[in-house]
């Protein structure tokens, strides 16, 4: 099977090719590139951004987005996610979609594995949930680092997995760790809209609605800083 970056890729490919960067931002949280097509954001892994020679020392203005995207296969967390971001500008598939997670799916009594740290999620399902198993690079009380998600993710009836696995290339091991039978969702706004990611998992993406949204960006906004300029977006898992 092909990495899903280059599944992803493959499909922003023809989208891309006569477009350029026009604006670009590299904030605290996100990172934002602007193209003809649209503005596409994903997340910064700022403790992983190396000293010395890298893509930040030049202007990225002007530069073939189609050369952007394709730092999506570094393994540089920086250019991956300014690869994703320019892909993200034109993949806007999905639907309108305002309902919270809770109200598609039923946690009642269930397993469930959360693949990063959505404490919005966590706080609407940990009183509802079997059992409730969270893993995350960063620590927090009653975490489980990534490393043992293969334990649990066999035996868990919905899975949820952060879009900013994509970034560092983690996605397909946690989905090969999941069950056929469970439900299957990739969230957050680094999650793109891509039809062929969604006949894996379950999306939830954002579209961005606002160029506003640079600018906060720039000035260290996080989730809910960008909120009021990015829509929801959801495409339902495909039987492909």
């Amino acid at each position: 099977m092909k990495l899903l970056s280059h599944i992803i890729f493959e499909e922003a490919e023809e989208k891309l090719s006569n477009l350029s960067v026009i604006d670009y931002v590299l904030g605290l949280s996100y990172i934002g590139v602007k193209t003809e097509a649209g503005i596409g954001i994903a997340y910064t892994f700022r403790a992983n951004i190396s000293s010395g020679c890298n893509i930040l020392n030049k202007n990225l203005k002007g530069l073939k987005a189609l050369d952007l995207a394709k730092l999506f296969f570094s393994d540089d967390l920086l250019e991956s996610s300014i690869g994703l971001a320019t892909i993200n500008s034109v993949l806007n598939n999905g639907q309108k979609d305002t309902r919270e997670i809770t109200e598609r799916f039923d946690f009642k009594n269930k397993n469930v594995a959360i693949v990063g740290y959505f404490k919005p999620v966590i706080e609407k399902i940990k009183d509802i949930v079997k059992n409730l198993y969270i893993f995350e690079l960063k620590t927090f009380p009653n975490i489980l680092p990534p490393n043992l998600a293969k334990f649990y993710l066999p035996n868990c009836d919905i899975v949820i997995i952060s879009g900013t696995t994509l970034i560092n290339k983690t996605t397909e091991d946690f989905l090969c760790y999941c069950s056929d039978t469970s439900v299957k969702i990739i969230m957050g706004p680094s999650t793109p809209l891509s039809n062929e990611l969604s006949k894996f998992s379950n999306i939830a993406g954002s579209f961005v609605k606002d160029d506003n949204i640079l600018d906060a960006i720039s000035k260290g906004a996080g989730m809910k800083g960008i909120k009021p300029y990015i829509e929801k977006r959801w495409l339902t898992k495909s039987n492909i």
